[in-house]
C-alpha cells in the first residue's frame, strides 16, 4: 500500500468529506475519542494523521506533529489491510493517571461457504479456540451476539515507555461478534486496554457503544439462544461516566474501502 507523508512535514488543513446517504449501520462514540483515518484514501492518510497529531498535540511543533505521524502510518496500514473498519482512541486523566483504550470495528464472512451464523455458535467456536479466553453469549440492542474476553502479555520497547526501559505489559481485551442476517456476515467490535486499573470503566464503556449500534432492516440474528444481557456486565447507574459520555457523544457510521458505510 502507497501511503505517504508530506515532505515538508505541512498538513493541508482544509475539508473534502461527501455526505453518504442512508448508512445501514452506525454505533456512537463519545467526543473525546479520537479516530484512526482507516477510510482515507492512501494519499490523503498521512496528511490526516499530522491533522489528528494536531488535535491530539495542539500545543505541539511540527516535528512532534511529523514523527507522530510517520509511527502511525505503518498501524493505520495493517489496520486497513486487515479490514479494520473503524479505529479510535482516547486519552484520558482518571484520577490523576493516564489512561486509553482502543475501539475497533470489521465487517467480517461469519463462514467462507456462505452459512449463516448464530450467536451460539459463534460463542461455541470462540470457547473451543482456547482455553485461555472467557466466551459468553450476551443480547446488545441490535441483536444477540458473541463476547470473547482475553488478556495478553506485549513487550514493549524502551523507546516508547516512561522508564525509557523495556517493559512487558498486560492488555485487555473484549471482542464481540454481532452475527448479521444478511449475506452470512458479521460485525466484529473489539476493545483493547493497557490500563487494566481502569478495566471497569472501559469495559462497560465498551458495551455502552456497542449497544448503541442501529441496524437498518433487521441486521440481527435473534436467534432464540440463553443470552446475558449485556447491560448486566455493564449495570447502569445512576450519573455513571461511560453511559453518560456515550449518550452525549457522536454518531459514527462505520466505513468501507469507498464510502463512510461499512456495512452499507
Amino acid at each position: 500500500m502507497n501511503m505517504m507523508l508530506p515532505s515538508d512535514g505541512s498538513a493541508d488543513l482544509s475539508s473534502d468529506s461527501s455526505a453518504v446517504a442512508s448508512p445501514r449501520l452506525t454505533f456512537r462514540v463519545p467526543p473525546a475519542f479520537f479516530e484512526l483515518p482507516v477510510h482515507e484514501k492512501p494519499d490523503r492518510i498521512g496528511e490526516a494523521l499530522i491533522e489528528l497529531a494536531q488535535d491530539i498535540y495542539p500545543a505541539g511543533t511540527p516535528e512532534l506533529w511529523y514523527q507522530y505521524a510517520a509511527a502511525q502510518l505503518p498501524v493505520v496500514g495493517q489496520m486497513i489491510d486487515a479490514g479494520v473498519s473503524y479505529a479510535g482512541f482516547c486519552l484520558l486523566d482518571l484520577d490523576g493517571r493516564r489512561s486509553t483504550a482502543t475501539v475497533t470495528a470489521s465487517l467480517l464472512e461469519s463462514v467462507p461457504g456462505g452459512e449463516k451464523a448464530t450467536a451460539a455458535s459463534v460463542a461455541a467456536e470462540l470457547a473451543g479456540a482456547t482455553e485461555q479466553s472467557h466466551v459468553e453469549t450476551v443480547s446488545l440492542a441490535a441483536g444477540d451476539a458473541a463476547a470473547r474476553f482475553t488478556t495478553e502479555i506485549v513487550s514493549l520497547p524502551g523507546e516508547i515507555t516512561d522508564s525509557g526501559r523495556p517493559e512487558e505489559v498486560q492488555i485487555g481485551k473484549i471482542a464481540v461478534f454481532l452475527p448479521l442476517r444478511r449475506d452470512a456476515e458479521m460485525a466484529f467490535f473489539e476493545l483493547s486496554t493497557p490500563c487494566m486499573d481502569d478495566w471497569d470503566f472501559y469495559s462497560e464503556l465498551f458495551f455502552n457503544i456497542v449497544n448503541t449500534l442501529e441496524p437498518d432492516g433487521g441486521a440481527s440474528t435473534g436467534d432464540g439462544s440463553d443470552t446475558r444481557q449485556a447491560d448486566s456486565a455493564s449495570p447502569d447507574r445512576p450519573g455513571d461516566p461511560a453511559k453518560r459520555e456515550v449518550a452525549d457523544g457522536v454518531a459514527v457510521p462505520l466505513q468501507t474501502r469507498s464510502v463512510r458505510d461499512v456495512f452499507g
